[in-house]
């Protein structure tokens, strides 16, 4: 479904990726590691349009999106939930959620409301709040709001950059819980985390990156068990 080839992307003059090429398949969560500053936010970036890469391309099915401004990717079925949530605090749940679908109401004005109502039973800690202002929501709560303005996209691939930074372990395992439902209604998510291990738990396979380049893929499972990857990213001692 989602097919990235070769891409390089640059900051200014540093090139960030390096010949960054992955895979999602249709209904898979996909996620994507790396330590801070490997080029994951920027990989997600370039994905969603906001960077145009130098060269290689996007795929979204036989859609090449890389040549598109960032609102013709989000037309096409791109929607990233990005880092820090970066929900419009001033404005109430109701409202952010229908900006998430700003590009549908010409076409979908009808249904708007029903995807509203799916939100709210897929994450009813929001119920009953709609007016409430977004601002004065917890973490855990705004990154229920980001991930449902997401969806009010209606995307084909659903871009997570780390739903879970500054929340509780409790709230972690919710809102993956709330990942792994996604998936079993269809939604394909690619998704970065610096959580490693609750990532490769939900996740179907994972991509390494390092210094702006891919250095393993494989099963999140397999992932899970490599000494490699629990050395690095796992906090696992290995012993000689």
């Amino acid at each position: 479904m989602l097919k990235v080839v070769k891409i390089e992307t640059y900051h200014g003059r540093i090139k960030v990726l390096n010949s960054v090429s992955l895979d999602v398949e249709k209904g898979e969560i996909v996620t994507i590691i790396g330590a801070n500053g490997a080029g994951k936010t920027t990989l997600l970036s370039t994905i969603a349009g906001i960077h145009r890469p130098k060269s290689g391309q996007v795929y979204l099915g036989t859609v090449q999106t890389s040549c598109m401004p960032v609102q013709d990717v989000v037309k096409a079925g791109i929607s990233l939930v990005p880092e820090h949530r970066e929900v419009f605090d001033s404005l109430s749940i109701i409202d952010n959620l229908k900006l998430g679908a700003y590009h549908r109401y010409k076409t979908d004005k009808k249904l708007i409301n029903d995807d509203i109502e799916n939100i709210f039973s897929l994450f009813p800690a929001l119920r009953g709040r709609e007016t409430q202002l977004a601002g004065t929501l917890s973490g855990g709560e705004q990154q229920m709001l980001a991930i449902g303005r997401g969806l009010m996209a209606k995307p084909k691939v659903l871009l997570l950059d780390e739903p879970s930074l500054g929340l509780a372990p409790l709230v972690v395992k919710e809102i993956f819980d709330i990942l792994v439902s996604l998936k079993k209604r269809g939604t394909t998510i690619l998704m970065v985390e610096q959580n490693a291990k609750a990532a490769l738990k939900v996740a179907d396979r994972a991509y390494i990156i390092e210094r702006g380049q891919i250095s393993l893929a494989g099963r999140a499972r397999d992932m899970l068990q490599d000494t490699r990857v629990q050395s690095a990213y796992l906090g696992a001692r290995l012993h000689a």
